[in-house]
Parts: structure tokens; C-alpha cells; sequence
């Protein structure tokens, strides 16, 4: 048994940056991350277009299903989460997204003193390393480097040019002083290589040395006494190990892994996990619930030229895979989104409530992952920011390898579908503008045959898909259902945090990584001013 001043485990998106801020915080300090997962060698996670090798790649995700969806015909999710150093960072679309001043604004007028929008901004510029944006608002000798697209495909310059002439002004920087309006995306890129958080903070040359990194290491279990965590049990190969914190011990296993961890440990819904055999050390029904992701419908028009799906599926591959080697050019440096809309639903809605991603692809998901359509297209993800629709995350047994259960219902409130319909309209509207004349061969999705509000609903409800964003299923606030305290404590156990994406209280408007970071980098200040 070793011990350690620090144990984080997972070393995703907020655990990276956790560890490495509170390192150079704390230089005397010893700190262990555990992650469950390899290390990021793939060169599956280094090309930016892999990303649809690496999605429902079982050696980089960890491949969650969940249970069928009665709000979708029954239908079965993958939940995808990064199973290697840098997390879902590693296989994620890599577009950059802070969100909306008003969403932080919203965390600290429910009692989460210290989120609001100008307590968060000082963070968010401390992480960056971008040329985008004004100083005021952007970071420009941070870690993780933000950079537009090294290449775009100019039908996404037509879908901007069709947003403005839409009454959807253009926005220099969706992360500066206010998100509205149609852009180019922003990436988490450096040379048009992929630029995930271990490699902003755990690489050789910027981990400091007194961070002790362990992968391929699971945890089975917090080890508890009376009302403090004193560390971790956790497994690696054929060895059960231990590990005792002298002073913390910190989940950022993700929204997946942390209320996962925490009901294994006994600390959850009483009830079940009674049922399951687990003996409760803290009742807390609160652990696994809130569950939130973001609903995505796909709009598509097939074109009459060549786009990135049919590209990256074709001898030119191999051409591709040397620009971007040598130049870090073309579509191999290309994620899915090439521009980015944010806009209101209705003229009644105060703020946008809307996302929309444009990209120069075409392609389908199920269980198993990403699929490719075989003709030239461009498509639009459209998605709520702000879904009232919730699940749950549950345990299906007390064994630490079995995954957990994901119940959802990704349009189980009226008023989603509503909004949503109303986004589709819209953003079919720009697709249909004449600047796509020349372009457009047809209708992909959702196809003419679709114009009433019952046919757009049967349309969503058989083709709405994740946008991967899971939050809050240990969620911060003040009230007595509350996860965790403000200062991302768990109630009721001493020496324990949560620092990741679910212990957000609810969604932002859009990706959800840039903000999984930023938790990461103020939970280390919190600790360090304890």
C-alpha cells in the first residue's frame, strides 16, 4: 500500500487538468492519478477525421449501451466515454464551446457561489492558447490550444453565407462576449493534429514530477471510515491494490464513472443498493440521477461534388493521411463540424437555445457507433441546449467491471420535441436557400414527404441521436439533493470531491469540453485555498 497526498481517479478532461494545476500548485505534494484506461498512443486519436474509427473502438471507448429509449421507438444508445489518458477529449468532435455568460450566471444564482459567468471567465482564459478573440475574453498561454480548422470545405462558407442571408448574423467569436450567430469552428487542435487534454497537461515535458500516473488501473471501491474517504481500491491486471490519500481523494471519472464509483462504495439510492448486495454507508438518492445530454436531429442534403465522407472512404485516403502528416492539411485535420450556428428557437426566446453543427458529411449512428452514408452530403446537426427531458445511471450489479445501467429518455419532455421541431424548420430553411442551388441533388433528411408537426415528430422519434454531452449525475448546489457542495465536496464524507462533468446542475449551450476543463482547473484552486 502507498500513500499519496492526492489521489485523482480519471484522468479524462477535468481529471488532467485537476492534476496538473494542483501539482504546480502543491510542488511538495504528491498526487496519484488513476486511470482506467490506457495510455493515448493511438494514432486513431491524433488524426482528427479517425474520429469515426474511434468512436465504438472497444480499445478507446468504453462502448456504454443504454437501456431502449420509450421516447424513441425503443431505441438503443451508444454512450460513448474515452478509455485512455485524456478521456473523451481523445475521441470527442473537438469543437471548443464555453457556453453562454447566462449559464454560469444560472449555477450561481441557484447558490453555487463562486460559477458565475465573471468567476468561471479568469479560468477559461487560464487554460487557452488561442490567436481567436479579443484579450479580454480569450486565453493566450494556457495549455490547450484552440485554433480554427486548418482546412474547410468551402459549402461550409455557403451554409454562412445562407445563415446570414437568414437574419442570422455572423460572430467573429462564439466564445467572446456573446455567443449568437453563425461561425467557424473552433477546435482543440495544434497543426491540425488532435489536442486532447493529456496531451495539454500529462505529456513528457509538461506533467510535473511529482504526479505518479498508474493507467489500465480500475477502481472497485472508495475505502470508507465513518465519514471520510482514506482513499482507493483499485485493480490492475491480476492485482488488487490499494491506495490511501493523507489528504483528498478525487472522482473525475466522468458522468458516467463517478456515481458509478460512488454506489459500488455505498454511497447512493439506499434502496437499491441494498438490493444489490452493497452495504450502505450513505444513503443518498440524489447519486446517478439528473442525467442530461443534449438532442441532436440531422438535417442532410446530398450535393453534387465531393464531400469528407466519401473522401475518407476511398483511395484518396492515403493522400489525405500524408497532407496531414507533413502539412497538417485537408480533411484528415477535419473533425465533423466545419461552422457553427447558436440562435433562438422563437422571437419570444431572449437568448439562443439553439446549436447548429455543419458539416461536410453525411452518416448515421446505432449501438455500435459512427456510420458513413456512401454518397457526397452535407449535413446539419441541430440540437436544444436546454433539454428538460432526465435520466438516471444505475448499478446492474456489484461487480466493478459490469457497466452501468443508462435509463433516458432523450425526448421524454413535450416541450424538447416542440423546440426542436421549430429548429428543424428553421435551419431547413437556410439548407433550402438558392445559394445551395448549384449544389443540392436532393433532400437527404428528413426527405420532402416530412412538412406537418406529426411528420417531423415521427421523423425525430425514429432518427434523434446523443450529442455526447452526459452531465449531472453528481450535481453541485446548496439544496439538500445536491451531490455535491459548491466547493464540489460529496456531502456528508470528508476528504472526498467530484470534479468532472456531472457536477454540472444542468446543460450549457453547447459542447460540453471546454467547460469539463474548466472544472477541472478551479477545483484545483478550491483545493489549494482550502
Amino acid at each position: 500500500m502507498k500513500e499519496y497526498d492526492f489521489i485523482v481517479v480519471g484522468g479524462g478532461s477535468a481529471g488532467s487538468a485537476l492534476a496538473y494545476r494542483l501539482a504546480k500548485y502543491r510542488p511538495n505534494d504528491s498526487i496519484l492519478l488513476l486511470e482506467a484506461g490506457g495510455f493515448d498512443t493511438s494514432p486513431l486519436i491524433h488524426v482528427p477525421a479517425a474520429i469515426i474509427k474511434a468512436i465504438g473502438n472497444p480499445s478507446l471507448d468504453w462502448m456504454h449501451v443504454a437501456e431502449p429509449d420509450p421516447s424513441r421507438n425503443q431505441k438503443k444508445d451508444l454512450w460513448p466515454a474515452g478509455k485512455v489518458l485524456g478521456g473523451s477529449s481523445a475521441i470527442n468532435g473537438m469543437l471548443y464551446v464555453r457556453g453562454q455568460s447566462h449559464d454560469y450566471d444560472r449555477w450561481a444564482d441557484a447558490g453555487c457561489k463562486g460559477w458565475g459567468y465573471e468567476d468561471v471567465l479568469p479560468i477559461f482564459k487560464r487554460q487557452e492558447c488561442t490567436s481567436i478573440g479579443a484579450d479580454s475574453f480569450r486565453g493566450r498561454t494556457g495549455p490547450v490550444y484552440v485554433n480554427w480548422l486548418r482546412t474547410t470545405h468551402h459549402l461550409a462558407h455557403e451554409f454562412v453565407k445562407a445563415a446570414e442571408n437568414n437574419g442570422i448574423p455572423f460572430n467573429a467569436d462564439y466564445n467572446g462576449r456573446g455567443q449568437k450567430g453563425v461561425s467557424y469552428s473552433q477546435v482543440t487542435q495544434k497543426r491540425g493534429w488532435r489536442y486532447h487534454t493529456s496531451r495539454a497537461y500529462l505529456w513528457p515535458g509538461k506533467k510535473p514530477p511529482n504526479i505518479d500516473i498508474k493507467t489500465n488501473a480500475i477502481v472497485t471501491e472508495l475505502m470508507l471510515e465513518n465519514t471520510k474517504c482514506l482513499g482507493v481500491r483499485y485493480a490492475k491486471g491480476c492485482n488488487q491494490l490499494v491506495a490511501r490519500s493523507r489528504q483528498e481523494t478525487i472522482l473525475s471519472a466522468g458522468t458516467l464513472g463517478s456515481p458509478k464509483i460512488l454506489m459500488l462504495s455505498g454511497i447512493g439510492p439506499g434502496k437499491t443498493l441494498k438490493d444489490l448486495g452493497i452495504p450502505v454507508h450513505l444513503s443518498s438518492e440524489a447519486v446517478g440521477k439528473n442525467l442530461q445530454d443534449h438532442p441532436e436531429a440531422m438535417l442532410s442534403i446530398e450535393v453534387n461534388e465531393s464531400t469528407y465522407n466519401t473522401e475518407i472512404n476511398s483511395w484518396k485516403i492515403v493522400l489525405h493521411a500524408v497532407n496531414w502528416l507533413l502539412f497538417g492539411q485537408g480533411p484528415a485535420t477535419s473533425p465533423y463540424p466545419h461552422a457553427v450556428a447558436f440562435m433562438e428557437s422563437s422571437s419570444s426566446v431572449p437568448f439562443p437555445d439553439i446549436q447548429v453543427q455543419l458539416g461536410p458529411y453525411a452518416f448515421s449512428f446505432d449501438e455500435k457507433g459512427v456510420i458513413p452514408h456512401h454518397k457526397p452530403a452535407i449535413s446539419a446537426a441541430v440540437n436544444i441546449s436546454y433539454p428538460k427531458s432526465r435520466g438516471e445511471i444505475l448499478l446492474s450489479s456489484n461487480n466493478f467491471l459490469d457497466a452501468p445501467v443508462i435509463r433516458h429518455k432523450l425526448l421524454g419532455h413535450p416541450e424538447d420535441m416542440s423546440r426542436l421541431i421549430s429548429a428543424c424548420k428553421m435551419v431547413r430553411s437556410i439548407m433550402g436557400k438558392p445559394i445551395f442551388s448549384p449544389y443540392r441533388v436532393s433532400e437527404r433528411l428528413p426527405g420532402k414527404e416530412v412538412q406537418s408537426d406529426d411528420e417531423w415528430e415521427d421523423f425525430l422519434r425514429k432518427t434523434v441521436f446523443l450529442g455526447y454531452h452526459a452531465v449531472g449525475t453528481c450535481r453541485m448546489g446548496v439544496d439538500d439533493c445536491a451531490v455535491v457542495t459548491p466547493e464540489l465536496k460529496v456531502k456528508g464524507i470528508d476528504a472526498l470531491r467530484v470534479v468532472d462533468a456531472s457536477i454540472m446542475p444542468d446543460l450549457i449551450s453547447g459542447n460540453t469540453n471546454a467547460t469539463a476543463i474548466m472544472i477541472g482547473e478551479k477545483a484545483a484552486d478550491l483545493i489549494n485555498r482550502r
